[in-house]
């Protein structure tokens, strides 16, 4: 659970706590690295694709932003996509949860064939992945109920990262981490990987 809340508090803290915001242009399981001690790392390899490639074809002035060429206002240029980073953050939670990839040549769908376990209070645990050991029911009803608020596609029913977290950090049983639960940063740094 450790992993989830560490998502969860990265994407909060791109959406909502830095100028200008950032999204993961492909948030997905590839997406997230996981050091030594299994904190999530949050890269976006396609957005410094397009970066440097707008760098290296710019005639204006070329930056330096921490050892990185940046063409000025190349992020600012990035489209936003708060509500595409949170429907992903939803379909990776199933992905956790299930072990099981967004397309599965027997079932399809990882969205699809897991909806009927959405829809019913206690049913999460017939997903959950048998490698995950020690995953509590109470934990299940959390994660179904954000999963749900992720994917839902109704235009009055958005949800922000900052309730998700809300939601996340109040209700999942993260023993020992509580004195990670005081900073974002600690829980989920941006790394971006220069390819």
């Amino acid at each position: 659970m450790r992993i989830v809340l560490g998502i969860a508090k990265g994407l909060k803290y791109l959406h909502t706590e830095i100028e200008p915001p950032f999204t993961i242009s492909e948030l997905n399981s590839s997406a997230v690295y996981l050091t030594e001690d299994f904190s999530p790392k949050l890269v976006d390899f396609e957005s410094w694709k397009t970066i440097l490639t707008r760098s290296v074809n710019a005639s204006s002035s070329i930056g330096n932003v921490d050892g990185t060429c940046v063409q000025p206002n190349s992020l600012a240029a990035r489209p936003l996509d708060v509500q595409g980073n949170i429907c992903a953050f939803g379909v990776l939670l199933l992905e956790i949860i299930s072990g099981q990839p967004l397309i599965c040549k027997d079932k399809g769908l990882l969205v699809d064939w897991s909806k009927e376990y959405l829809e019913e209070p206690g049913t999460m645990a017939s997903i959950v992945d048998p490698a995950l050991k020690h995953v509590r029911d109470e934990d299940l009803e959390v994660i179904r109920e954000v999963v749900k608020s992720c994917i839902q596609t109704r235009d009055g029913d958005k949800v922000s990262m900052q309730e998700l977290c809300a939601m996340l950090e109040n209700n999942l049983d993260i023993t020992g981490s509580s004195e990670l639960k005081a900073s974002s940063l600690a829980w989920a740094e941006l790394v971006l990987h220069n390819i």
